[in-house]
């Protein structure tokens, strides 16, 4: 009898009765060796047929299949009890009757998949491998003679490829389907390992590969902007804000692309929590019906948008008329925010870089960040993450600055104007003073509204616009 010791996320991976269950980690956390034993198991089932597949032969020979073996007791395949193991076929024969194929995925056909009819499958390190052939293997899943079928894979955190979007993306947003699992793990979760690895590992490893290939997270990629970005801090779960922190609503119109506003609001200390988004294509009726609603339980003090918006490129009953202006017109009273990308970039990953003095307002944890995102703010959790510095040409000028890529970049715009607008924090004992008063709203767009006594300007001009004076002021 085999006598083993699972480490908790392998035990999770193992008796996971989901249809379709990944196991991600880090560099040796025991995931090909919970692969296998899950396949072992499986196979207890007499007359089961399952596939163990990698990309290539020589990591399926010297790793996958080479690990199989060294659990598999050699009894259980005993040619004198009707076992059978052929290395040229990569086919194994239990002495039950179950068999169990061998395969390395890069030359295997379509043709020769389609043909397959099996209990379940198990592919190791499948982030080499492409979507199509993991759909392809699922519809494999056919074999009768069993009560269940399952597939499962192994993998490490590949940001952007299909494991991400069909497991570790919808977990993160709550959408994962009941058919599916999710389990991640670390390579400091095995106690298994040799005392010197992990160390060893912690002295040599680029930090971003600590996090990646050690901490196992999906939330780091090669050329990432915000490195500081952690789901685990920044993210956090919803709660009531008070009515008497201050508000603010970011807007970045697109003409294509989605247009994303952003509800921020700063707590006594200076925090500052993304609480909602709103993230839709549309015409900007559409757009100023919705940002109306997701604000109106709020007093909100700033209101900030792309300042190209103020480019008068459209044309309204013969006179020519800008974006911000037709927002305007539906009655969102938006102020040019300050769109200086680099300074706003290093502006945001400051607020992201946790602070020893500072305490993370849910977990009571030092140190912490400046800057907490709510979960149901996907779009933007999403853009985080994946925002990248483009990659530098090997002709390109060494003191060329660095611009980031222009692709699904308009909610870390938003983040960027909110950052950057330099907000006060709110006062634990405010005074009866708002920082835009709501009279001055409708005139704070000084390119499109006249001059007025309540936006600051000359007394005698004001009364032109139907404005009394205070008698203090003229007499």
């Amino acid at each position: 009898m085999i006598q083993i010791e699972p480490l908790a996320k392998q035990k999770e991976f193992l008796t996971s009765t989901a249809k379709f269950t990944c196991y991600s980690g880090g560099w040796g956390s025991g995931k090909t060796f919970a692969g296998c034993l899950r396949g072992l198991i499986l196979s207890q089932q007499p007359g089961n047929i399952g596939l163990i597949g990698r990309l290539n032969y020589p990591e399926l020979r010297d790793t996958t299949r080479k690990e199989f073996f060294n659990l598999c007791p050699p009894e259980y395949y005993d040619s004198k009890q009707g076992g059978r193991w052929s290395p040229a076929e990569n086919h194994l024969t239990l002495t039950n009757g179950s068999e169990i194929l061998f395969r390395h995925l890069d030359t295997m056909s379509s043709k020769e998949l389609l043909s397959l009819n099996i209990g379940w499958f198990y592919i190791d390190q499948a982030e080499e491998i492409t979507e199509d052939v993991f759909i392809t293997l699922q519809s494999r899943l056919r074999l009768n003679k069993v009560p269940k079928r399952y597939g499962f894979i192994t993998c490490n955190p590949e940001p952007g490829t299909w494991i991400y979007e069909k497991f570790q993306k919808p977990l993160e947003q709550g959408t994962l389907p009941a058919d599916f699992k999710m389990i991640n793990s670390s390579t400091q979760e095995n106690f298994h390992l040799p005392p010197d690895y992990v160390k060893s590992l912690t002295d040599t490893l680029p930090e971003e590969m600590k996090k990646r290939y050690m901490a196992g997270r999906w939330d780091v990629m090669e050329n990432q902007i915000y490195k500081e970005f952690d789901m685990g801090i920044h993210v956090i779960k919803p709660f009531t804000t008070p009515k008497s922190w201050e508000y603010l609503v970011g807007l970045d119109h697109g003409m294509v692309n989605p247009t994303c506003c952003l509800l921020a609001t700063i707590d006594y200390d200076g925090n500052i929590f993304i609480i909602d988004e709103y993230y839709q294509p549309g015409i900007i009726s559409q757009h100023a019906k919705a940002v109306h609603s997701m604000t109106q339980p709020y007093e909100i003090s700033m209101w900030l948008i792309d300042p190209s918006t103020r480019a008068k490129t459209r044309e309204k009953d013969g006179i020519e008329y800008s974006i911000l202006q037709e927002y305007e017109d539906f009655g969102l009273y938006f102020t040019p925010a300050n769109n200086e990308l680099i300074a706003g970039i290093n502006r945001v990953k400051e607020f992201l870089t946790p602070i020893k003095e500072r305490r993370h307002p849910q977990t009571n944890e030092h140190p912490a960040p400046r800057l907490y995102i709510f979960q149901n703010c996907i779009n933007l959790i999403e853009e985080i993450k994946s925002y990248q510095w483009k990659k530098m040409r090997s002709a390109a000028r060494r003191n060329d600055p660095e611009r980031p890529m222009m692709n699904r970049d308009h909610a870390v715009d938003v983040l960027r104007y909110v950052i950057t607008s330099r907000f006060p924090s709110p006062l634990r004992n405010p005074t009866s003073l708002d920082m835009i008063s709501k009279l001055d709203r409708a005139n704070a767009n000084e390119l499109s509204s006249p001059m007025s006594i309540n936006s600051g300007g000359d007394p005698l001009l004001g009364n032109f616009y139907g404005e009394s004076a205070h008698s203090d002021i003229i007499g």
